[in-house]
């Protein structure tokens, strides 16, 4: 029996900031006090996971660990309208800036473009709008983690054989680019592997029913690639559990799994001998450079493009500029480094992980 994990969430420590050595000129008047304690800040989440959870607790905390007042985050619950008066609301009450995930690319832009018209900044973490005037973007280059994902895959399962793949929602940045990634990188370099591709939305619900689905009616499957284990796990393995295909890492007929995020459940799970690799999400860094560039913009600081002083490199991209940051892969060799953020505290904390 495959070890309990169960998905939980508990208020998030953000880690340290790191400051982000990226800066253009300081242009602007800025707040009209200077002081944090009355420049509110806000946080607008799109939908529920631990893992969007986690963000929204640990942005929201590390604004308070900087001084600055905040106003109550809030949830648009799947809904793309609601995320739009969610953010129109939190300007309305006085919030002078905002850190948002996005949950639908193209939806999203008319709120971009009412902050932009009030002068308040908008950092997004996590995933990018369509279009709309950001101060940055702070994500991982997710096209380039689907095709870690790709090789990490490509490289457990032979020619003429099957893999499933869960693809994210394509409305989203995130679901777009893991799944681009990793479908360009198998038809390039693994093209007689089968490609199955099922539509989740995000739904753990779709990702079980599609699984099934999958596996009676195609009797070659080999691996599944899980855009993100955050939201499908335990899912995915109570699914394989209860259909007698939850065989271990190395056994004869196990199914390779590859997932993005590394969130704790993916840690145990590849301790245990469940989870082939995992593409690692920098969730702390997400939390700690938004907040970071937020207060600076709000200062009426710029940025521009080039390499920074923590390992990453901002690009335009679709006229804002992103700042992409590393994406280590996680396998058992590296499963226990105390640096992937899988493995620390407020990480177990929040997803409930022993």
């Amino acid at each position: 029996m495959r070890t309990s994990m169960i998905t939980g969430v508990a208020l998030l420590g953000a880690g340290a900031l790191l400051l982000a050595g990226c800066s253009g000129d300081t242009a602007g008047a800025g707040t009209d006090s200077g002081d944090p304690a009355s420049t509110p800040l806000s946080y607008s989440q799109p939908h529920t996971d631990p893992f969007q959870n986690a963000e929204n607790v640990g942005s929201m905390e590390r604004f308070a660990e900087l001084g600055y007042a905040t106003i109550p985050a809030t949830n648009a619950d799947r809904d793309a309208a609601q995320q739009i008066t969610d953010i129109q609301t939190l300007i309305n009450k006085g919030a002078k800036g905002l850190v948002i995930s996005v949950g639908d690319a193209d939806a999203i832009v008319p709120a971009i473009e009412y902050a932009n018209d009030a002068g308040v900044p908008i950092v997004a973490i996590d995933e990018a709008p369509a279009s709309g005037n950001i101060a940055m973007i702070v994500r991982a280059d997710n096209v380039n983690m689907g095709a870690l994902a790709c090789e990490e895959m490509g490289s457990r399962v032979a020619a003429g054989s099957a893999v499933i793949t869960l693809d994210g929602d394509p409305v989203t940045s995130n679901g777009r680019d893991r799944t681009n990634g990793f479908n360009d990188c198998m038809k390039e370099n693994y093209p007689d592997v089968q490609l199955v591709n099922v539509a989740t939305e995000w739904d753990p619900a779709k990702a079980a029913t599609g699984i099934e689905t999958a596996l009676n009616q195609y009797s070659n499957v080999a691996g599944i690639y899980n855009q993100s284990d955050a939201t499908f796990f335990p899912t995915i393995l109570d699914t394989l559990e209860s259909i007698g295909k939850l065989i271990p890492v190395g056994e004869p007929g196990h199914i390779v799994q590859v997932s993005v995020d590394a969130s704790p459940m993916a840690m145990t799970a590849i301790r245990d001998g469940w989870l082939d690799a995992a593409i690692a999400q920098p969730m702390t860094d997400y939390i700690d450079y938004g907040a970071d560039y937020l207060t600076r913009a709000i200062e009426g600081e710029t940025f521009a493009p080039g390499e920074t002083d923590h390992g990453s490199v901002i690009e335009e991209r679709n006229g804002n500029l992103v700042d992409l940051l590393p994406t280590p892969v996680v396998t058992k060799e590296n499963v226990d480094d105390p640096d992937l953020w899988g493995n620390k505290q407020f990480a177990l904390d929040a997803f409930g992980a022993a």
